[in-house]
């Protein structure tokens, strides 16, 4: 499955699935930025409209087994020397550019959203240094030789109130 066919269908579920599901918590507008600037250089996925000043969240979701961690791309097989999300959040952070507000990762799985919310300046500031230490993941790009590595970031590194959790039953919509 070609990354570009993920990156639309994880565009596509999120407005089908999630979008509806935390309604009650996000009841504003969404809109994508897929393929926008601001997606290409600060990796801002949508921008929320609800109360008060729009908030940009950068968003990963699964369809697989929650887990209690967020996920950041780390570096892909083909290109090692090419620093992805982890390395271009923490030079974006001290450069003072603009990062997301707010991190989501949500996994859907048995007909229920498992989300994990958290301040995307808090997320990066806390793994850095830590970085070779969190256990890590991949997924297969294009071909068995294309991999994404990402690492793990436990919920357990950051205080609990700092993590706003959403399970309900998917919604389904539009």
């Amino acid at each position: 499955m070609s990354t570009q066919f993920r990156l639309s269908e994880s565009d596509r579920l999120w407005f089908r699935y999630v979008v509806p599901t935390i309604s009650e918590q996000y009841p504003g507008a969404w809109r994508s930025t897929l393929g926008d600037a601001i997606d290409l250089e600060n990796g801002i996925d949508y921008i929320y409209q609800g109360d008060g000043e729009p908030r940009t969240v950068s968003a990963r979701l699964w369809n697989s087994k929650p887990m209690q961690h967020f996920s950041m791309r780390h570096r892909r097989s083909i290109h090692p020397e090419m620093g992805l999300e982890i390395a271009s959040r923490l030079d974006s952070i001290a450069r003072g550019e603009q990062i997301s507000d707010l991190t989501m990762e949500g996994f859907i799985y048995k007909r229920k959203l498992y989300m994990g919310i958290i301040d995307t300046r808090l997320l990066y500031t806390t793994i850095e240094g830590l970085v070779p230490f969190l256990s890590e993941f991949y997924v297969t790009n294009d071909s068995p030789k294309d991999l994404t590595f990402f690492k793990r970031a436990p919920f357990s590194l950051f205080p609990a109130e700092s993590i706003q959790k959403i399970i309900r039953p998917v919604r389904i919509g539009p």
